[in-house]
């Protein structure tokens, strides 16, 4: 996973869901969303839009259709934090357009870097954009 800021996304993820006292997160990778919506607002939805264009690409280099897959989602499970404090479950799952369901296997998946407040950090972030943006006089 890429690196933004304070953390890998996988820091991103665990982070914000023990912020938010959610124990599965549900990326979806081809409608570009993340229940719970509150996560949305953070560096993983701009992570998480780029995974769509992987998924065509390997179609198409593997002789598929653009549009084969109709669904994908990896679904995250973020164990009990006394236990596993940086470890993250990751159960991927794609729908064809015929409807069969793909299921990998668990993925796991560390947090590297020490706690931070993702909010606070988002906040940061967004601050130092917006002033690098009037600077290069960008939109």
């Amino acid at each position: 996973m890429r690196y933004y800021g304070s953390g890998y996304m996988a820091d991103w993820l665990l982070n914000a869901a023990r912020d938010l006292r959610v124990n599965t997160v549900t990326l979806d990778i081809m409608k570009a969303t993340i229940d719970p919506k509150e996560m949305e607002e953070l560096p993983l939805l701009y992570h998480l839009k780029d995974l769509k264009g992987i998924i065509i690409k390997e179609l198409s280099k593997n002789g598929f259709d653009q549009n084969f897959i109709v669904d994908a989602k990896i679904v995250v499970e973020i164990p009990d934090g006394n236990i596993y404090s940086k470890t993250l479950y990751c159960y991927p799952e794609l729908t064809d357009i015929e409807g069969r369901k793909y299921k990998g296997g668990r993925l796991i998946e560390t947090a590297y870097e020490e706690k931070f407040d993702p909010l606070v950090q988002r906040t940061l972030f967004d601050s130092l954009l917006s002033r690098a943006k009037r600077l290069f006089r960008l939109r």
